[in-house]
C-alpha cells in the first residue's frame, strides 16, 4: 500500500533549503531550554557524569529516534506522496487488517489529539525558552517575562490570516543563521573543554543510568526534549520530498544540533553554575541580545510552522468529517495546502496564552510537553509495525527484532512522562483527551444521521426510470443535486417529488467525494455518467488535503457539454438538522453533556451553501430532521 515518495522535481538546493526554515524550526530551538530541564527535572547535580551523561544521551537520542527512525525508516512510508500520523494512520486503515481494522483510525484520532495539545505546548515553550535570556543579562525584566511572550505569541497569532507568506521569505534565511549560530557557540565551547568528546561514546549514558537509577529515569522525561518536532519531518514529507529533508538533516541540522549540546555540556564541566541557562550563557556577555532576538525570531518560525500544521490537519479531518465543517481560508494563490481556519486559530491563541500563564517557565511546561512528544512517537511507531507486517509482510520474528529497540526506546520515552501525571503531564491528559472525546462525540452523531437517513434500496438510475414511465411530465429548466454517494437516490430529490411530484427538464447529480489519499489527479478527479436523455450523474473526487470547489465542476461539466454558457440552474440540497432523541428512543446514540455539544457543533457548523460557495440566490435548501 505503501508506495516510493515521489520526489520534487527539478535541483534539491531549493528544497533543501527551504526545508531547513520550514522542518526544522521545532527541533531546532530545543537546545533553548532541554540541557537545563534535564537537571531540574531529574533534580540532578551538575557533576561531570551526570554532564557526559545526559550530553552522550542526547546525542544517540538525536541520532536513533531522528536519524535512523524518522529520517532512514518512517520516511519511506508515505501515503502517495504525504506523511504524518493522519496520513499514515489513513494509509493503514485500507489494509486487510480484519479484526484491527478500526485500530488505525482510533491511533490516528489519539495522534490527532495530541498533536493538537503539541500545537499549544509548541509555541509556548519556545517563545519562553528564547525570552528567558533576558535573565542572563539583567534582573529587571524577571517579572515581565510571561507578559513578553503572551505578547509575541498574540501577534503571531494575529499574523496567522495573512498565512505564511507575510514571513515565509525569511524562514530559509534565518533558520540558517540560526543553525549557523548554534554550530559556531558550540565550537567555542568544545574547544575549550575538548574532555566532552567523551560524550560520544554510549558508555556514558549507561554510567549515568547505573548512578542515578529513577532521577535518571526521570530526566529521560526531558531528554525526549532534544527530539520535539521529529513528526515535522515526516508531516512535511509532501511539501519537499525525502531527499531534500535527508540530506538537510544530515549534513546540517544533525551536526549543528550535536556541536551545540556538546558545547553547552563543555560549559557545565567548566562552570555547574552555568546550568541557570546553559545555551545562553555559551555567548560572549555582548553577543547575547542579539542571539536574544535571533532566537525569538527562530521560535517564532518554529511556532509558525507547527500553527499551519495544526491548520492543515483541521482541514484533513473536517475533509473526512471528523470535525465539523469550518471556515477553511487559502492563504496562498501558489502553494498548494497552505489553509488557515479562523475557529481553530482562536481557539489555539487562548489555550496557548492560557498555558503560559499557567506554567510560566520552560522547566514546568517541560513535563507537559514531554507527553505530547512521546505519544506521537509511540503512536507512528505502532503504525509502521503494522505497516511491516500487513503491507510489507515481514514475519512476526522480523518485525519482533527489528522495532524491538526503537519500540522499547518509545516506551521509555512516554512511561517517563505519564508518572508525571500530577507534575503537568495532565495538562496534555486535559487537552488531548478533550479533542478526542469532541472528535468521538461528532463521529457518534454522524453515524446515527447517517442510519436515519434511509437510502432507497432502489439505484438512481432505476429509480429515475421507473419515476418517468409514472409521471412524464417535466419542469422547466435544470436542476443540481448535491450528494456524497454515488448511485443513491439523494434525499433532496426524495423530498422534492414528494412535494411537486416532476422531475426538472435536465437533471445532474453531483456525488462529492472524499478519499483517504491527500491528493486525486486530474483525470481521475472527475468522471461522466449518462444516466438517461438530459440526466448526467458527476463524480467529483478528492483527496483528504484538497478543497472541494464547486465552481471548477460546473466549469467542467460545462466543457463537457453538460452544461452551457448562460444556462439557469438550481442546486437541490440538503440540511441535517439534529433534534434530541427521545430517552428511550433506539435513535438516543448520546445522553447529556455529549448531546448538547453534538447539538452545539451540527448548529454551527458552516451550511453546504457556505461550505462549497453556492450563490445563496441559486440554491434550494430543504431541511432533514434526525435524532441523537
Amino acid at each position: 500500500m505503501s508506495e516510493e515518495v515521489i520526489e520534487k522535481k527539478g535541483p534539491l538546493w531549493p528544497l533543501i533549503l527551504a526545508s531547513i526554515g520550514v522542518v526544522f524550526g521545532d527541533i531546532g530551538t530545543s537546545p533553548l531550554y532541554a540541557m537545563k530541564s534535564c537537571f531540574i527535572v531529574g533534580y540532578l547535580s551538575v557533576i561531570p557524569l551526570n554532564v557526559l551523561g545526559l550530553s552522550s544521551l542526547f546525542v544517540w537520542t538525536l541520532f536513533l529516534v531522528v536519524s535512523v527512525k524518522y529520517v532512514y525508516i518512517v520516511l519511506k512510508v508515505n501515503n502517495h506522496g504525504e506523511g504524518g500520523l493522519f496520513a499514515l494512520a489513513l494509509l493503514c486503515s485500507r489494509l486487510n487488517l480484519k479484526k484491527l481494522k478500526k485500530l488505525p483510525l482510533i491511533l490516528g484520532t489519539i495522534g490527532m489529539a495530541l498533536f493538537f495539545s503539541d500545537g499549544i505546548l509548541t509555541p509556548a515553550i519556545s517563545v519562553l525558552g528564547a525570552l528567558e535570556g533576558l535573565h542572563t543579562i539583567t534582573s529587571r525584566f524577571d517579572d515581565h517575562i510571561v507578559l513578553l511572550s503572551m505578547i509575541v505569541l498574540t501577534l503571531l497569532f494575529i499574523l496567522q490570516k495573512r498565512g505564511t507568506t507575510v514571513i515565509g521569505n525569511f524562514f530559509g534565511p534565518v533558520m540558517i543563521l540560526w543553525f549557523t549560530v548554534l554550530a559556531l557557540l558550540g565550537i567555542g565551547s568544545i574547544i575549550q573543554t575538548p574532555s566532552i568528546f567523551l560524550a560520544l561514546s554510549p558508555s556514558y549514558a549507561f554510567s549515568f543510568f547505573l548512578h542515578n537509577h529513577w532521577s535518571g529515569f526521570l530526566a529521560m522525561g526531558a531528554v525526549i526534549l532534544v527530539v520535539t518536532g521529529a513528526e515535522a519531518l515526516y508531516a512535511d514529507l509532501g511539501h519537499f520530498g525525502k531527499k531534500p529533508i535527508q540530506y538537510a538533516w544530515t549534513f546540517f541540522v544533525f551536526p549543528a544540533l550535536v556541536l551545540n549540546y556538546l558545547g553547552q555540556g563543555a560549559l557545565l564541566l567548566r562552570s555547574p553554575q552555568a546550568i541557570s541557562n546553559p545555551f545562553y550563557l555559551l555567548a560572549p556577555h555582548y553577543f547575547i541580545l542579539p542571539l536574544i532576538i535571533l532566537a525569538t525570531v527562530a521560535t517564532v518560525i518554529a511556532a509558525q510552522a507547527v500553527i499551519a500544521g495544526m491548520f492543515s490537519v483541521s482541514w484533513q479531518a473536517i475533509m473526512l468529517n471528523y470535525l465539523p465543517r469550518m471556515n477553511v481560508i487559502y492563504t496562498s494563490r501558489v502553494q498548494i495546502g497552505q489553509v488557515y481556519v479562523p475557529v481553530v486559530n482562536v481557539v489555539m491563541c487562548v489555550l496557548t496564552l492560557i498555558t503560559v500563564l499557567f506554567f510560566r517557565n520552560t522547566e514546568a511546561l517541560s513535563v507537559a510537553y514531554g507527553l505530547s512528544i512521546a505519544g506521537c512517537m509511540l503512536l507512528t511507531t505502532v503504525l509502521i509495525i503494522i505497516m511491516a507486517r500487513y503491507d510489507w509482510k515481514w514475519s512476526f520474528l522480523h518485525v519482533a527484532l527489528f522495532f524491538a529497540p526503537i519500540l522499547l526506546l518509545d516506551l521509555v520515552f512516554f512511561s517517563t512522562n505519564i508518572v508525571k501525571i500530577i507534575e503537568g503531564a495532565w495538562f496534555t491528559v486535559l487537552i488531548s483527551s478533550a479533542v478526542f472525546y469532541l472528535v468521538r462525540v461528532w463521529r457518534t452523531g454522524q453515524h446515527a444521521k447517517g442510519i436515519q437517513q434511509h437510502f432507497k434500496e432502489m439505484g438512481l438510475s432505476d429509480f429515475l426510470s421507473d419515476y418517468r414511465k409514472q409521471y412524464p411530465q417535466t419542469l422547466p429548466g435544470t436542476a443540481i443535486y448535491l450528494t456524497r454517494w454515488a448511485d443513491r437516490v439523494p434525499k433532496a430529490l426524495e423530498i422534492h417529488l414528494q412535494h411537486n411530484k416532476f422531475l426538472h427538464e435536465k437533471n445532474i447529480f453531483i456525488a462529492i467525494g472524499t478519499h483517504s489519499r491527500p491528493w486525486i489527479s486530474f483525470n481521475k478527479k472527475y468522471q461522466l455518467q449518462k444516466l438517461a436523455e438530459k440526466t448526467y450523474h458527476i463524480s467529483a473526487n478528492y483527496g483528504f488535503k484538497e478543497i472541494p470547489d464547486l465552481s471548477k465542476v460546473i466549469q467542467w461539466a460545462m466543457k463537457e457539454g453538460v452544461l452551457t454558457q448562460g444556462e439557469e440552474f438550481s442546486f437541490f440540497i440538503t440540511r441535517a438538522a439534529p433534534k434530541p432523541a427521545p430517552r428511550a428512543s433506539h435513535t438516543n446514540v448520546l445522553t447529556g453533556f455529549s448531546e448538547r455539544l453534538y447539538l452545539f457543533l451540527a448548529n454551527n457548523a458552516l451550511p453546504a451553501t457556505d461550505f462549497f460557495k453556492i450563490p445563496i440566490q441559486k440554491v434550494v435548501e430543504i431541511v432533514l430532521r434526525y435524532e441523537v
